[in-house]
């Protein structure tokens, strides 16, 4: 696809829509960048605190209508750009966007041993349900009780 048409199939979205798939596009780049300068806790936080600060009530009453829409809107992302990035960054960059609209969702690892080595997997549950994985996926690694928080570390000092 050229780049004129994309940029013609951008400007035909709603304007959340857009908005949303800047927001998409933004966290994609920026948080694998933020793993490597600064570590994943950091990052985290960081993500975290920005999608705390701008909050927004969403304008979709339905939480599953709002985790498809931002679910396409990283699809969008990552067939107009290739940037697809690991399932820690897809998961963080899912769970902000959802986060800053107000949806409560955890960010879930999980591990499990397969042909003698150990495999990592995040994903995002909403309701104890995963939203941009399948649970037969899932359910293939072992997940900690509580959802993942790499930056407990400052909410232990005290810090948001």
């Amino acid at each position: 696809m050229s780049i004129i048409r994309k940029l013609r199939v951008f400007w035909l979205l709603a304007p959340a829509e857009r908005w949303l798939t800047i927001e998409a596009l933004l966290l994609s780049m920026m948080i694998p960048l933020g793993f490597q300068l600064f570590g994943v806790p950091r990052t985290q936080g960081w993500v975290r605190n920005w999608a705390l600060i701008r909050k927004k009530p969403s304008a979709l009453s339905d939480a599953t209508v709002e985790i498809r829409t931002a679910r396409r809107a990283q699809r969008r992302v990552a067939r107009a750009t290739g940037l697809l990035g690991s399932c820690l960054v897809r998961s963080m960059t899912l769970w902000a966007m959802l986060l800053r609209r107000g949806l409560e969702t955890n960010l879930r690892v999980g591990f499990r041993k397969r042909a003698g080595k150990i495999q990592g997997h995040a994903w995002v549950e909403h309701d104890a349900a995963p939203v941009n994985e399948s649970e037969s996926e899932t359910s293939t690694f072992v997940v900690y009780e509580q959802p993942a928080c790499f930056d407990l570390w400052r909410q232990s000092a005290g810090s948001p």
